[in-house]
């Protein structure tokens, strides 16, 4: 069966910090953006147009976890998440550990954790932990390698954290589970800078922000559309604040945030 799948990513949405109604809240106009880049022309060097997404991940702190917020701020993402015209999936961040979102979040997902598939290609939705540091708890670990050891000989596998492994104090833990297996892309956010990198040989992403906050950089207010295809796999950043792709603005190297990925063989 031939692979083509695109799906879109946003991370750290913070509901609940300067929050007002849809239509006038910056992550109301974000949606009201993915909604429409399906049919919109990639940029040149891409070449295509944007296709309709399978899903869309919410990399984490979907709230912003102000204390005594949590069932205003739930309520402030449920308000929004209901107006996504599609599927929603998330992982955990360390603005989301609100005891009352974190019950939602279970309730909806059945743990911390948790993983899922679409066009043959796993996804893993890994929770990490920041009490003292980026860190992955032996249960973090423990389901990493469980849910691995369920997959098939070379499933191809797409990895969301919060925050971009190599700030992890035990990511070699997870990278030792991961060596075995056919890893397309590791996503990450927190730092609310883009960037794709590697890390020990894996491909790597890390996504912008959609919050407006005075200490956020301009050049990190982006999404993702990630297109995976049998040969290649392909990143590229719309700015949300543009309402355009990236292509410099603000950025010395637009190459810095954009990278097509070479499957290098079928999936």
């Amino acid at each position: 069966m031939s692979t083509d799948l695109t799906f879109f990513i946003w991370a750290d949405t913070h509901f609940g910090y300067d929050q007002r109604p849809y239509a006038e809240d910056l992550r109301g106009r974000i949606i009201s953006q993915i909604h429409d880049l399906p049919g919109w022309p990639y940029p040149p060097h891409v070449g295509g147009t944007v296709a309709s997404p399978s899903f869309v991940l919410l990399c984490g702190d979907a709230v912003d976890g102000a204390p005594g917020a949590g069932e205003a701020e739930l309520e402030y993402f449920r308000y929004f998440s209901s107006r996504l015209a599609f599927d929603q999936y998330e992982v955990l961040g360390n603005h989301d550990q609100d005891p009352i979102y974190e019950a939602d979040f279970i309730t909806r997902y059945g743990g911390l954790s948790h993983s899922f598939q679409r066009q043959g290609i796993h996804f893993i939705c890994l929770n990490s932990r920041y009490d003292g540091g980026e860190h992955f708890a032996s249960e973090d670990v423990s389901f990493l390698q469980q849910d691995l050891a369920s997959l098939e000989t070379g499933t191809p596998v797409v990895l969301f954290v919060h925050c971009r492994l190599d700030r992890f104090s035990n990511a070699d833990e997870v990278l030792a589970l991961l060596a075995g297996h056919r890893v397309l892309l590791v996503v990450g956010a927190h730092v609310h800078k883009p960037a794709v990198f590697q890390t020990a040989g894996i491909d790597c992403l890390d996504v912008g922000q959609c919050r407006d906050h005075p200490i956020d950089p301009a050049y990190g207010r982006n999404l993702y559309v990630v297109r995976i295809t049998d040969e290649s796999l392909v990143a590229v950043p719309w700015r949300w604040d543009l309402g355009d792709w990236e292509a410099g603005q603000r950025w010395a190297n637009p190459e810095e945030t954009t990278r097509r990925f070479t499957m290098g063989k079928s999936l």
